[in-house]
């Protein structure tokens, strides 16, 4: 997802490489015509992941400058793979019918602003290992995965009827009882506003089988005091002020349209206020140092949930006295919150403190692990030298969130390269309380205090 940044005036989004110097010629920054759709319910979701992925493919062929390389050398085809929503099994028919491997359970996977489905697929692998004979499904926010002109039109109601479309998916799938949401960022705000449409019925039972929500990097409010002006920004500017980059992630967008920032307040504008409050299960992951989401604001919406079974895993801040004030508001505290020290994080990921685009990727990722084709350099995307050494230099390079630039010289790490953290070193962990969440035979208890036997293996950077 993006970053609120009103330093730079405006809202600075999400990956940031090099800098295009003449924006207004740069094809990737028109509308291509042919922006990620909603079908109807009648479509098949095989034949959406179909069609979306041919679309893509199409867009990014026919406005993609042919010298316009993505890192990590993929083709366009790869790209929109990547970027597609998909299904596993690939196939229904593909599926085993064995209970005890999850046969009767669903996941809607629904990633965040300007991200793809790719954001998801580590998620995705971590509950097909566990249950591998459940039903997973990943929807494409339209605007997404074609071009960021796309971004300049598109329309969060749009985002909720992809929701809706994902979750009527499954209705009509017999072996299905459980369905679990899993959003990361705005994924996350379009599961809650999901339930806030669909309530319990009379009978305080769901009738869209839903059992519980999964939010990761949850996004209730934007983490700039000023977003309430990005509608009004948005009239008279497109793009945000060095806000426009090359695009080269294959995954996801690099550029970021205020219009982008506008449809995200609007989604959330009201989301802190109590018509919002779930009751649903609920599992949230944030990281007090978040840069583009309130994290603040996300606790305190945890602590207001009305369902026993939920938790929340905190990420400490890096900063002392970011901790001592969240401990000193009382509206931040309540029972079930996992706290997780920095100083606990395996140090072979060289991570100083968890980054909003962190939490749902894994460590060993081809693309946006430790390891992998794709690193955030944005700080250093004015200086081809500098960016270059950033992508490269995994010695002298640390993985982070923004905020780490302006920390006092006292508590702040030694480092040379600041890479914005794109996996999550504690990965292991989450993925264990994940489970445990979308296990009913998981006690409570259980979720709040394992330790979890790790799905993952911890890998080295040597």
């Amino acid at each position: 997802m993006f970053q609120f940044n009103f330093k730079r005036f405006g809202l600075i989004g999400g990956i940031s490489i090099l800098l295009i110097a003449c924006s207004d010629n740069d094809p990737l920054l028109q509308k291509s015509g042919k922006a990620a759709f909603v079908p109807t319910d009648d479509v098949v979701f095989s034949d959406y992941i179909a069609k979306s992925q041919q679309n893509i493919e199409q867009v990014l062929k026919a406005h993609r400058p042919a010298d316009r390389n993505y890192l990590g050398n993929y083709t366009l085809a790869e790209a929109a793979a990547m970027r597609s929503p998909f299904q596993v099994p690939k196939l229904n028919s593909d599926r085993c019918t064995d209970a005890s491997k999850g046969a009767n359970k669903g996941f809607l996977l629904v990633h965040g602003l300007t991200d793809s489905p790719y954001l998801m697929r580590s998620i995705s692998d971590s509950l097909s290992q566990a249950n591998p004979c459940s039903l997973i499904r990943a929807v494409l926010l339209p605007g997404h995965g074609t071009i960021v002109g796309d971004t300049l039109d598109m329309q969060y109601k749009d985002w909720n009827r992809i929701v809706e479309y994902g979750v009527n998916s499954f209705q009509t799938e017999a072996t299905i009882s459980e369905l679990y949401l899993v959003g990361f960022s705005t994924g996350t705000s379009l599961s809650i506003n999901y339930i806030k449409q669909h309530p319990e019925t009379d009978s305080n039972h769901r009738n869209d089988k839903i059992k519980g929500l999964v939010l990761l990097s949850a996004a209730v409010k934007a983490n700039s005091p000023w977003a309430f002006l990005s509608p009004i920004v948005s009239y008279v500017k497109e793009w945000e002020w060095m806000g426009v980059f090359s695009e080269q992630d294959a995954a996801r967008y690099e550029s970021f349209s205020l219009n982008a920032g506008s449809q995200f307040y609007q989604l959330t504008k009201d989301m802190t206020k109590p018509e919002y409050t779930l009751d649903v299960p609920v599992l949230m992951a944030v990281s007090a140092d978040d840069q583009t989401i309130n994290a603040s604001a996300a606790r305190t919406f945890f602590c207001q949930t009305r369902n026993e079974r939920r938790a929340l895993i905190w990420y400490q801040s890096i900063d002392p006295s970011v901790n001592t004030k969240i401990a000193n508001d009382a509206s931040q505290q309540c029972k079930q919150i996992i706290n997780v020290a920095l100083n606990t994080l395996e140090p072979q990921f060289k991570t100083v403190n968890l980054a909003h685009t962190a939490l749902s990727m894994q460590p060993n990722d081809p693309h946006y692990g430790v390891k992998g084709n794709y690193h955030q350099c944005k700080e250093y995307a004015d200086n081809n030298k500098q960016f270059t050494a950033c992508q490269n230099d995994d010695q002298n390079s640390v993985f982070g969130e923004t905020n780490i630039d302006d920390l006092n010289t006292d508590i702040k790490p030694a480092y040379t390269y600041l890479r914005r953290g794109t996996f999550n070193p504690d990965y292991r962990h989450l993925e264990s309380r994940i489970l445990c969440f979308t296990d009913s035979n998981c006690s409570n208890s259980d979720l709040i205090s394992m330790t979890g036997k790790p799905k993952i293996q911890a890998i080295s950077i040597q």
